[in-house]
């Protein structure tokens, strides 16, 4: 048993529960076991998420510590046990039912102490089996570790690669996303496509469908409207390197806030220029421009059947000259100033100073890039 007699034990159970009095419990015994074995200690949630890691695999394994996420290359050294810099595996799975919901790694030096880190292996495993299940509430969805990598690894790193390495089937594709109380879509795209890959974040949801022919795409449209559960679908695209952006896209679209909305499913052709604007907006704002809330003008609008929106864009667009913008509106200049002072009241702001009505103009482009208009 080598260095694994009775009080090695007992001093591991020390280390064990000494750590769970601290706030970082992985991390104070990933240190405190390699300084007593000598081992490097990793612990590994099921979804690939490298919740902490001893010095020892952080300078083996340093993609996957600096990610904080294992990685498929590292994944596949781990899987398959291969010897690195002189130093063997022992890899202890932690079960919450019949799917292993976390990992402990032990890296250690000789062949005859096999048998003492595979038992330094299940005492850990079994002490901090709480806080793998406390780790594993964050997600909806428990899959086996090759599916989350997968999709990790798809969503976060370069698509084109995991192509290339890994098979990945050409085709069509189709993302779809939403939030995690919307979860049960996720069940319903998993009984109509066998196809997918399911990544999550803290709040969010991604689904990749793949292999679709065209009539699958009107079937999958179709099914997720039926669904009416709020959510975001891209367009069909072949490029698995736009995978990415894609997201990036679908989660702008989710963002954007619209009060007169009715439909549950938000699609890219329809919504893209809108999520564009959250984006555009974040500039807008460390630029160190002010909101005049020209939103409120446009719910105006809705609310009064008035045309303030349209109103105060043309009277910028004309340089701030009532004349001029009266004569494009086809209104009388008093029906103009009356306008005027609508819209002053509506954003509380003097549209007719310089600052002020540039900052205006420049969130009115947006808007109506962005579709609003």
């Amino acid at each position: 048993m080598g260095w694994m007699n009775m009080f090695a034990i007992e001093n591991c159970y020390r280390i064990i529960f000494e750590a769970m009095l601290e706030d970082s419990i992985f991390m104070c015994i990933a240190k405190r076991i390699e300084e007593y074995t000598g081992a490097g200690v990793a612990f590994v949630a099921g979804t690939g998420k490298v919740l902490a890691c001893s010095c020892i695999c952080a300078k083996l394994f340093p993609v996957s510590a600096g990610k904080g996420h294992l990685t498929f290359e590292d994944y596949g050294l781990i899987r398959d046990r291969q010897e690195l810099d002189g130093r063997l595996w022992c890899v202890t799975p932690v079960y919450g039912g019949k799917i292993a919901i976390g990992y402990v790694v032990l890296m250690y030096g000789e062949k005859e102490e096999e048998g003492a880190f595979q038992e330094l292996g299940g005492i850990l495993a079994q002490n901090v089996k709480r806080y793998f299940q406390e780790e594993q509430k964050q997600y909806l969805f428990c899959q086996p570790l090759n599916e989350h990598m997968a999709g990790w690894t798809l969503f976060e790193e370069d698509a084109s690669g995991f192509l290339e390495k890994y098979g990945f089937p050409l085709g069509s594709y189709l993302v779809v996303s939403f939030f995690k109380k919307e979860g049960r879509l996720a069940a319903v795209l998993r009984g109509l496509w066998k196809c997918l890959y399911i990544y999550e974040e803290r709040d969010e949801i991604f689904v990749l469908l793949y292999q679709l022919r065209e009539q699958d795409v009107s079937l999958i449209y179709g099914a997720i409207e039926a669904e009416k559960e709020s959510c975001c679908v891209s367009e069909v695209f072949s490029d698995i390197r736009l995978l990415k952006d894609k997201k990036k896209i679908l989660q702008r679209m989710a963002r954007v806030r619209d009060s007169r909305e009715k439909a549950f499913v938000r699609r890219e052709k329809e919504w893209s220029m809108r999520g564009m604007y959250t984006y555009t907006a974040s500039l807008i704002e460390k630029a160190g421009l002010r909101d005049y809330s020209i939103e409120e003008l446009i719910l105006e609008d809705e609310r009064n059947n008035t045309e303030l929106y349209h109103t105060l864009k043309t009277y910028l667009l004309c340089g701030n000259n009532v004349t001029a913008a009266a004569k494009r509106l086809h209104i009388h200049r008093n029906t103009l100033v009356y306008r005027l002072k609508q819209i002053k009241e509506c954003i509380e702001a003097d549209m007719n100073d310089f600052e002020v009505s540039r900052e205006l103009l420049a969130f009115i482009m947006m808007y109506d890039i962005a579709g609003w208009d």
